[in-house]
């Protein structure tokens, strides 16, 4: 299993002028990649291949992209520098690691309409007209699984890595059962 992404979010305590803070940034860092959604929010990205830092009016954020839980923690971390060296005075700053996805390859093909039926309809989504995927929400767990034909997984919804491995070994139990009817 191999992490693909992590995401966290956080407040800063204070409300933000968007427009003025990506300008600050950008005399500072140079050139920013900014989009602004809206006037209450905008995403930046502070290296060119870094997280994407999605800012919000109210002093909320997200941090969204970074490939493992110590480059999520980094990614905060210089977020904090980059605001005390633009003058961006940070009352309250809080962050929290929301979530991480997760990726298994099982190496064997799945028959998605099988494992809907063995994993039960209460706990499984599977339309295929709408998304090629199987929805698994098994009640062991609070987290979800998409299980594609390819037998590649994706687990989200989660931080703790032992939880997801846990959830897989028991889809591949689950797999191994419906592989031998």
């Amino acid at each position: 299993m191999e992490i693909v992404s992590t995401m966290g979010s956080g407040s800063l305590g204070r409300e933000l002028d968007l427009q003025a803070l990506v300008e600050s940034l950008e005399s500072h860092l140079g050139d920013v990649d900014a989009n602004f959604t809206s006037i209450g929010m905008a995403t930046v990205r502070l290296d060119e291949d870094g997280p994407a830092y999605t800012l919000y009016r109210t002093g909320t954020f997200q941090i969204r992209g970074a490939e493992t839980e110590d480059d999520l923690s980094d990614s905060a971390d210089r977020f904090q520098d980059v605001l005390s060296h633009v003058g961006v005075e940070v009352p309250d700053y809080e962050f929290d690691h929301v979530t991480s996805v997760f990726m298994e390859d099982f190496d064997q093909d799945v028959n998605l309409e099988a494992l809907t039926i063995a994993l039960g309809m209460e706990q499984t989504e599977y339309e295929p007209e709408q998304f090629p995927g199987l929805i698994y929400r098994p009640a062991e767990y609070e987290l979800t699984l998409l299980v594609f034909a390819s037998g590649k997984v994706i687990v989200g919804g989660t931080t703790d890595r032992d939880e997801a491995q846990s959830a897989l070994t028991h889809l591949e139990a689950e797999l191994g059962k419906v592989s031998r009817t």
